[in-house]
């Protein structure tokens, strides 16, 4: 069994050291970027906020087309439990009064429930966009629809931050903590080595006497 160099105990407390370090900082960053998440407001009339007195209602695209700023009230009060997913980032398909399927991006911290089941969304804007044929693909394989007009998407998340992943932070953090293990264990060594305080690394073979 290959053993430990007593010359590398220390070295290896201090790339444990700094493993712990970024770990840390790991946790400490994903807790933030959580908070920030929880506690970010959009004000009312805005786009990815709650409607406000003066926010038109629309039930149709046309009617979307008509107005800079707009909110919806839908029967399709679980359009934002079906994800789509292009370029990253989160999409859903929303069924207007007028049996239109328009792409969106919603916030879902700002929908409400009205009457009983339906569906107040966000305020929204229309934003030129071509939907691409993967999110066609998808609508028609979760919910058998089409969108009814692929020439743009409705922007219902406006500034607000997304939901950090989790687990992405987490994989790279693992990563760096475990570079820092073996970085500050070797170098560490080697300025010991420099300095004179330990052996080198590799240490030089004796040549052998003629």
């Amino acid at each position: 069994m290959t053993k430990i160099r007593m010359d590398f105990i220390p070295c290896l407390l201090i790339g444990g050291l700094l493993l712990g370090l970024v770990t840390f900082a790991g946790n400490k960053y994903l807790e933030s970027a959580n908070e920030k998440y929880d506690t970010q407001e959009i004000p009312e009339g805005e786009i990815g906020g709650a409607p406000s007195a003066d926010t038109p209602q629309v039930g149709s695209i046309a009617e979307m087309k008509q107005n800079d700023l707009f909110y919806v009230v839908t029967e399709d009060f679980n359009y934002e439990m079906y994800h789509l997913f292009y370029d990253d980032k989160e999409w859903n398909a929303l069924e207007l009064p007028s049996g239109e399927v328009v792409c969106v991006r919603s916030n879902s911290r700002a929908s409400e429930t009205v009457d009983g089941y339906k569906i107040q969304t966000p305020v929204g804007c229309i934003v030129s966009f071509d939907v691409p044929d993967s999110l066609a693909d998808q609508l028609d394989d979760e919910r058998g629809m089409t969108f009814s007009d692929t020439s743009f998407y409705v922007d219902m998340m406006g500034g607000r931050l997304e939901a950090p992943d989790d687990d992405e932070i987490k994989f790279r953090f693992d990563a760096l903590s475990v570079l820092a293990f073996f970085l500050g264990t070797i170098f560490s060594h080697m300025l010991g080595a420099k300095i004179g305080i330990l052996p080198p690394v590799f240490p030089k073979r004796k040549k052998s006497e003629a």
